[in-house]
């Protein structure tokens, strides 16, 4: 016992890496291709085995669409030259680069990766633009520097502009130089860059040095990044088998009938997810007027007065402190400790823009999560949602099969291929949605719930009066995630005088049950509009639009890595 003691007590060779320099050197072709090769040159300490090199592959596109970064790896190899041994695999929208290196032990070791990118130019109506994220922001160790080297053709001389950027995703910082000498940029940073900072670079290029793809290629990087090719009776045959034997609600023996209540142990955010089985904005929104309502924060409108306009904002008082948080249930926990991540009392809603977003898949996971505890469902949205992805997998593999093997060419009739896209399409969506199936307690739950919303919608004014007075305010979440508070304020018109004592108006007037109602669907909408709102690079921007206002981890490229 005596010697496990001491053993443990020794203090484990410490580990750890990091990049020491970082160079790319990249070719421009005529048409725009980009034969891009990283020279990585990593510190060890203690023993490892290898990197993760993860590229960005999937960016958003225009009007909603999804823009996909062709990648061909050519080669990997150490200084030397000699081949490494690596894996590749494409998730999340990246390609994972597992790079295995060998005596990777408290030494300097050197990687070399070579790939080719046919789609990383940007094309404008008056110019052109090469926009590459070098090192990539998401490097969990610093970087002590970094430089790159791009290569244009001849004709580009003397008509090329180039800027860098460096530091965290989303920074202007310049700490890089930018050198143009003819149709080559060197750039280089004057800095380290720290853990998670990165160089971007961005060259403007005149119209008429690169030649754009063709309407056809650009249509083909189109399907390319929105691969919905799927023949419509297959894709009937095997979501119809799919919803026939996981999809389909059991029958919850019940009808609508009105309810004076919603069902107990259910929130107006699961309430609002259970009526249609998706979790709409109101239903995230509620939640905090719900817990206003239960006395755990106070609401105060404000109004910031400017010299012609005004901006209508909201204080969101804590009142109780967290330690009394040992009831809420996780959604409502995450929601709290995300408003008030600074550890105040007092938060203003603008200051949420561009943070509040990361909660919001971690909200919409625990409501799931907690209809899945309380025996709702026997297939789950999020489950359903996986479902019918493997279907559509299932779809797609044999034609995939046949068109790699040369069996068949698929591509052969564009407008047939547009059409039966289309149509697949369709039948999938449709199939998607119904593809959720519940419990019998689920579906009777539902049931209960659309009684209650009937309730709202048909009470009259005589039921209400003989009902408690904080009837109003203590549903009006419910209402709210139901999409009926309009309604549901209008039936207490002439009969709740007495505001609600965890809203502050700035305007003092009366109270009228439908003026606040319309408030609540004001801030509701303009709660949803800061919540959802992220800094993201997208492939339609550009870094010179505005006079130059680009950005760290801003174009294409970037991602970062790990090691292993």
């Amino acid at each position: 016992m005596l010697f496990s003691v001491l053993l443990l007590a020794v203090p484990s060779h410490a580990k750890s890496w990091r990049i020491a320099e970082y160079q790319d050197t990249i070719g421009i072709s005529q048409n725009g291709k980009a034969a891009v090769s990283e020279r990585i040159t990593l510190v060890f300490i203690g023993e490892w085995h290898g990197i993760h090199r993860t590229i960005p592959i999937e960016y958003p596109g225009p009007h909603g669409t999804n823009y996909t970064l062709f990648v061909d790896v050519t080669s990997i190899t150490d200084g030397n030259g000699n081949k490494l041994k690596y894996e590749s695999h494409t998730s999340r929208g990246y390609r994972d680069l597992k790079i295995y290196i060998p005596d990777a032990v408290d030494t300097t070791k050197t990687v070399q990766i070579g790939y080719a990118v046919r789609n990383g130019i940007r094309y404008f109506d008056s110019y052109d633009e090469f926009y590459w994220n070098v090192t990539g922001n998401d490097w969990p160790v610093p970087i002590d520097h970094a430089g790159a080297f791009v290569h244009f053709p001849d004709n580009a001389a003397g008509s090329l502009r180039a800027q860098a950027f460096t530091g965290a995703y989303g920074s202007t910082g310049h700490e890089a130089t930018a050198e143009v000498k003819g149709s080559d940029i060197s750039f280089e940073t004057t800095n380290p860059l720290p853990m998670r900072g990165g160089l971007t670079i961005d060259v403007y290029i005149p119209k008429g040095i690169l030649q754009e793809p063709s309407a056809l290629t650009r249509f083909g990087w189109f399907i390319g990044s929105n691969p919905i090719i799927f023949l419509p009776f297959v894709t009937f045959g095997v979501m119809f088998a799919f919803w026939w034997y996981k999809g389909r609600d059991p029958d919850p023996g019940q009808s609508v009938a009105p309810m004076y209540e919603p069902p107990k142990e259910i929130s107006p955010a699961e309430a609002g997810t259970l009526i249609d089985d998706t979790i709409h904005p109101r239903d995230i929104t509620c939640t905090l007027v719900d817990l206003a309502v239960r006395g755990y924060v106070k609401i105060e409108e404000t109004v910031d007065q400017g010299l012609i306009f005004h901006h209508k904002d909201y204080l969101f008082h804590l009142l109780k402190p967290r330690e009394q948080w040992k009831d809420l249930q996780p959604h409502e926990r995450v929601m709290l400790e995300n408003i008030y991540a600074d550890g105040g009392t007092v938060t203003r809603l603008s200051s949420l823009k561009n943070h509040f977003y990361t909660a919001i898949p971690v909200i919409r996971n625990d409501i799931f999560s907690q209809l899945r505890s309380k025996g709702m469902y026997l297939l789950d949205p999020e489950s359903a949602n996986g479902y019918s992805i493997v279907a559509a997998v299932l779809t797609l593999l044999p034609f995939a099969i046949a068109q790699f093997t040369g069996y068949a060419d698929f591509f052969n009739s564009i407008p047939t291929l547009i059409g039966a896209v289309l149509i697949s399409a369709a039948i999938w969506w449709l199939f998607a949605r119904q593809m959720t199936a519940k419990t019998i307690r689920g579906g009777r739950t539902r049931v209960a719930l659309l009684g209650f919303q009937e309730f709202m919608n048909r009470v009259d004014a005589d039921r209400l009066k003989r009902m408690p007075p904080d009837t109003f305010e203590k549903y009006l979440p419910y209402a709210m995630a139901l999409g009926v508070e309009h309604t549901w304020a209008q039936k207490f018109a002439g009969i709740m005088q007495n505001p609600p004592q965890w809203y502050v108006s700035p305007n003092g007037m009366m109270f009228n049950p439908i003026l606040f109602s319309n408030n609540m669907h004001s801030m509701s909408n303009d709660m949803h509009q800061v919540f959802v709102s992220a800094p993201r690079a997208s492939s339609a921007g550009s870094g010179w639009s505005g006079g130059g206002g680009g950005f760290s981890g801003g174009g294409f490229g970037g991602g970062g890595g790990s090691a292993f």
